[in-house]
């Protein structure tokens, strides 16, 4: 699947950084078109680690529609947890009719080694990648965002805790193996009035193959999308 013009424009100006005309951003990545995505499976940062020139941009925003394309790209780069989503859509797809699109609260492609430097210095691309995230959420309005891991819902709720609705404070004490049982743990809004509902998961490094382990979000999938 090729993008259009217009959207290209879109990842054009999230993913390029234009001081150094590189790609530094990988706002999302999935199968199909994301605007008919009701699923967001999101974690803390892009797993992928790379460089690419803007004058790979074309190639590179049809992957994000392509997942065997992206594969093709970065195939000697995908982590446990890549592995894991990638399952986890599928499932979703075959069982449920519904695509997902993976994104992460910060889309800013780093070295994990540097990420507390860049945190702590307040780079501005690091910055960006929030600002990054939160346009590619509200522009494509899912209906159901994933959190997986500690480390993402610990910097979601850094990130977005006071525009929650409906959220307890005690959950902040919960495991996200307890959080993961409890099904919808609060809701988001969205621009357009609409409120995303917020669900959180161990992470997807632990999914497999076939997730036999994450039956209780299964449910909760089967419920809210059917």
């Amino acid at each position: 699947m090729s993008v259009s013009k217009g959207f290209f424009k879109k990842i054009q100006q999230w993913a390029v950084d234009k001081q150094s005309d590189s790609i530094a951003f990988l706002p999302f990545q999935g199968d199909g078109n994301p605007y008919k995505s009701k699923v967001f499976l999101v974690g803390t940062k892009p797993e992928l680690e790379f460089h690419m020139d803007a004058g790979d941009i074309e190639i590179y925003a049809d992957s994000l529609v392509d997942s065997r394309l992206f594969h093709d790209v970065f195939h000697d780069e995908m982590s446990r947890e890549y592995i894991g989503s990638i399952n986890f859509a599928k499932w979703v797809k075959e069982h449920l009719n519904e695509s997902v699109t993976l994104s992460s609260i910060n889309c800013y492609i780093s070295d994990p080694a540097n990420l507390k430097q860049l945190k702590k210095s307040k780079d501005p691309l690091y910055i960006q990648g929030f600002e990054v995230f939160q346009q590619v959420l509200h522009e494509f309005e899912p209906y159901i965002l994933i959190l997986h891991g500690a480390s993402t819902f610990k910097l979601f709720l850094n990130q977005f805790q006071h525009q929650l609705v409906d959220f307890k404070e005690q959950d902040l004490k919960e495991t996200v193996a307890n959080l993961e049982q409890k099904g919808v743990i609060a809701k988001l809004p969205l621009n357009n009035g609409r409120y995303i509902n917020v669900l959180v998961c161990r992470s997807m490094g632990y999914f497999g193959k076939e997730g036999n382990s994450f039956g209780h979000l299964k449910s909760t999938l089967n419920m809210l999308l059917r």
